[in-house]
C-alpha cells in the first residue's frame, strides 16, 4: 500500500494465524525511498514472493489494501490454477489494466491530500496522514505508533500505467473478494462500490462490509478483517 510497509500488518497477522493461515508480508519497492519505481516494479516483486510460496507447495490468497489492489491483481495474473486461490482487496483501488493513472489524476486536478516532489524530487507524501488514514476508529496510541513509520512514495508508481490485471480474467470469477469500509476517508464508500460495479460487480466479486471502518481496519479491527477473509476463502474454495 502507499506510504506503508509490512509493519502495518503487525496486529493483523496474529488474527490470521489464529485461523490457521501462514502469513508472508511484502514491502513494496515504491516505498523504498527510491524515485522512479513503478507499479510494474511493485507487481514483479509481489509476484516473486507469490511464486516462491507456490514453489513450496502452498496455495496462496493475496490480501491487498488501497494502492496495493492493482499491484496484487497484476502479480497473480496467469497464476489461477497454478497455486493462487484468489485475491482479497481491503478497501483497495480496482483499476483496468493499461489505464493511464497519471492522466486520470491530472484530469481531476491532482490529489489535494498529497505533496508532490516532497521530501525530494520524484517522491511524494500525504499532507495530513493522521486525518487521512486513521479516522474514525484507530486509537490515538496506534496512530502515534504508525505515523512515524510512514515513508515517502515514488511518484512514478502513481503517475504511470497500470499493469495488466488478473481480475479481468474470467478464470478468477468468484475468487475475488472486496472488503468495504464504510467510513473510509481515502476511498469513500461510494467510490469503493463504483469500482466493484465497474469491475463486473458481484457476479465476479465476493463482497463483505466493515460498518464504520476507516481506511486502516488492519489496525482498528483485525479480527473482523480476519473473519471476513475466512468467509471469502471458504467461498473461493467452493468455486474450485
Amino acid at each position: 500500500m502507499a506510504w506503508h510497509g509490512s509493519w502495518c500488518w503487525k496486529f493483523q497477522i496474529p488474527a490470521l494465524e489464529a485461523l490457521g493461515y501462514a502469513v508472508e508480508m511484502v514491502d513494496l519497492p515504491c516505498v523504498s525511498g527510491v524515485s522512479g519505481t513503478t507499479q510494474f516494479d511493485d507487481a514483479d516483486h509481489v509476484r516473486s514472493v507469490v511464486e516462491s510460496q507456490i514453489s513450496m507447495g502452498k496455495r496462496v490468497v493475496v490480501l491487498a489494501h488501497s494502492y496495493g489492489g492493482p499491484i496484487a491483481s497484476a502479480a497473480i495474473k496467469g497464476l489461477s490454477g497454478n497455486g493462487v486461490l484468489g485475491m482479497i482487496a481491503l478497501s483497495a483501488f480496482i483499476f483496468h489494466g493499461g489505464m493511464d493513472q497519471g492522466a486520470a489524476i491530472r484530469d481531476i486536478g491532482g490529489l489535494p491530500y498529497v505533496m508532490w516532489d516532497v521530501p525530494s524530487e520524484g517522491l511524494f507524501q500525504a499532507k495530513d496522514p493522521r486525518g487521512l488514514f486513521f479516522p474514525p476508529d484507530v486509537s490515538a496510541d496506534l496512530v502515534d505508533w504508525a505515523v512515524p513509520q510512514l515513508r515517502p512514495q515514488s511518484m512514478a508508481a502513481n503517475m504511470g500505467i497500470v499493469p495488466p490485471q488478473a481480475w479481468q480474467d474470467d478464470s478468477y470469477t468468484g475468487r475475488l473478494g472486496y472488503i468495504r469500509c464504510t467510513a473510509d476517508v481515502v476511498i469513500p464508500i461510494g467510490q469503493q462500490d463504483a469500482m466493484v460495479e465497474g469491475a463486473d460487480g458481484q457476479w465476479k466479486w465476493v463482497v463483505r462490509t466493515l460498518e464504520g471502518s476507516g481506511h486502516s481496519p488492519f489496525l482498528s479491527r483485525p479480527h473482523e478483517v480476519a473473519a471476513a477473509l475466512e468467509e471469502m476463502v471458504n467461498a473461493f474454495e467452493a468455486r474450485i
